[in-house]
């Protein structure tokens, strides 16, 4: 779990020539008058490059994807998820990532919801929790369904309930993928707490690599 403590404050253009083969996570301020101004501040500064050159188009299925004049974008790949006053940013050099954030809201029939979009099991066990960690489940357990989904570059369309997971004292695991998302073992997921009041989830197909949590100062 990468909690509220583990962002460090920094200039995203300090960092950017670190990146390497680590996992760079930002967490950003946000207001949503801002559109997507904030995410092409923070990849100008990873590219040194005017946020004029920048342009965002969307994949086949939604996934917002960068295109530059500038060589320097060919192998930075990137996801955003806002909620609330918050964004998340990932970051990495040649590989597809996904980052999903949702913040608590009152009034959710989380059981319900399960057992209409998630597998059985999953519904089950999220039905066994105890009222007051319930909730909170829900969201982490739907973080790295969304997370995931990102990284594979569809949408909700997919299907949440083809992509299930299991509860472990560590938070939700990949249990068992269909065929189009690869197998549940070749993925990485991570549970996120950006703050007391959000979930999250950061996910990519392959060997596990380092994640450093970056703050906007």
């Amino acid at each position: 779990m990468i909690g509220p403590r583990d962002f460090i404050a920094a200039d995203p253009r300090d960092v950017a020539p670190h990146l390497g083969d680590d996992i760079h996570l930002w967490r950003l301020p946000y207001r949503r008058e801002q559109g997507r101004a904030p995410l092409l501040s923070l990849l100008a500064g990873y590219l040194d490059v005017d946020i004029s050159t920048l342009v965002l188009r969307e994949g086949e299925h939604g996934k917002p994807q960068l295109h530059s004049r500038d060589e320097k974008t060919l192998d930075l790949q990137f996801n955003w998820s806002h909620s609330g006053d918050l964004a998340l940013v990932a970051l990495a050099r040649d590989l597809e990532i996904g980052v999903d954030l949702e913040q608590a809201r009152a009034g959710v029939h989380v059981v319900e919801l399960a057992q209409r979009f998630f597998a059985a099991a999953e519904a089950f066990t999220l039905t066994a929790c105890g009222e007051a960690e319930r909730e909170n489940s829900f969201l982490q357990l739907w973080c790295a369904k969304e997370a995931v989904l990102k990284a594979l570059g569809r949408g909700l369309a997919f299907g949440l309930e083809r992509i299930e997971f299991f509860l472990s004292q560590s938070g939700w695991q990949p249990a068992r993928f269909e065929a189009e998302a690869a197998e549940a073992a070749d993925w990485q997921v991570i549970p996120l707490c950006p703050s007391p009041d959000c979930a999250g989830a950061l996910a990519w197909r392959g060997p596990p690599r380092p994640v450093r949590a970056w703050a906007v100062a």
